[in-house]
């Protein structure tokens, strides 16, 4: 099985463009709305990364798979690694997009801009961040009308409490902490988000159990901005990942 978890300003919709690339292969794919989006925008009370990790597993269990493989993309990029340190018997690979590290902390300048990041965020006003985040977020335009149409479901109140939920997880990251399943760290060739296309290199430089590639043509919604691509280097991935971990998924799994 296949989870696949969206980022801020966003919905389970966000890998529909892709789904039919990993369902030809024969995995069972699940997608679900984080607390706050899509289906329930109500829900974002009290968000942090941990609880939504503890929900990412709850959600493994309640549909009967003893392992799984994790995709995330951005802020489900770091729920996803939260869920697969905190159990990694459960996962049986991981796969991040335009994500950095949960085991490594940034440098003094990028912690300082993303401390400053959170009262700014409190002042723009909802309009102008859904435009800013379509502009900045995606390369083409049909990724960019997906994520017009989904922030238009996204309000401020869960686009502030999630993003303090991002800055706390960051601040308080554990060095000490081991990713220790098989990684895929990845973002577009454009994902000028952050520090993003230099600290994902530097992650899996440090990790012999991390792999690292650039999607062409891509931004920070890399998987819609070039689905094809970011399909086939994800299954290639998820190949060899799963002949290093049993050769196959458990009955939870592949079809």
């Amino acid at each position: 099985m296949v989870v696949f978890t969206h980022g801020t300003f966003d919905d389970h919709h966000s890998f529909d463009i892709v789904l039919s690339y990993f369902t030809d292969a024969g995995y069972r794919t699940v997608r679900w709305d984080l607390p706050g989006h899509g289906c329930d925008p109500a829900a974002a009370q009290g968000f942090t990364i941990g609880g939504a990790a503890r929900d990412l597993l709850g959600l493994i269990d309640q549909l009967g798979a003893e392992r799984a493989v994790l995709i995330g993309h951005s802020l489900g990029g770091y729920i996803s690694q939260e869920a697969a340190m905190r159990s990694p018997h459960r996962v049986l690979a991981l796969v991040v997009i335009g994500t950095t590290s949960l085991t490594h902390r940034p440098g003094a300048a990028p912690m300082t801009a993303l401390r400053a990041s959170l009262p700014l965020l409190r002042l723009l006003p909802l309009w102008l961040l859904r435009q800013r985040v379509a502009r900045h977020s995606a390369h083409t335009a049909a990724a960019r009308a997906h994520t017009r149409r989904a922030a238009e479901h996204t309000t401020k109140n869960v686009v502030v409490r999630t993003w303090a939920a991002f800055v706390d997880a960051i601040r308080h990251i554990d060095p000490r902490r081991r990713l220790r399943v098989p990684a895929l760290v990845c973002h577009g060739e454009q994902d000028h988000t952050g520090i993003i296309a230099t600290a994902a290199p530097r992650w899996a430089r440090r990790h012999s159990n991390i792999t690292y590639h650039v999607i062409p043509g891509a931004g920070h919604l890399a998987h819609r901005d070039n689905p094809r691509h970011t399909a086939h280097a994800l299954l290639s991935f998820l190949d060899a990942a799963v002949h290093r971990n049993g050769s196959a998924l458990d009955s939870g799994g592949r079809r």
